[in-house]
């Protein structure tokens, strides 16, 4: 009879220890995502535009083909 209480009762201890555990790890990750999170609005994007200024001073976020003439977009300084 004693042998079965102990056995329960270093279960159940084992089991509250497991759960404090890993609870206080989930905190201690949840705030490191909050520490690596990155304001995107202070990023600077690169703007480019047609050589050839077909659509003015139309400026697009990727390098690429002017839609209008074909050329490549060059990296415009700002």
């Amino acid at each position: 009879m004693k042998k079965s209480v102990i056995i329960i009762a270093s279960a159940i201890m084992l089991f509250a220890g497991t759960a404090i555990f890993t609870s206080c790890n989930n905190d201690e990750s949840a705030s490191k995502k909050e520490k690596t999170e990155v304001n995107t609005s202070e990023v600077k994007t690169d703007k480019y535009a047609c050589p050839m200024k077909c659509e003015g001073d139309k400026t697009y976020d990727e390098p690429g083909k002017c839609p209008k003439c074909g050329m490549d977009l060059k990296k415009v300084d700002d």
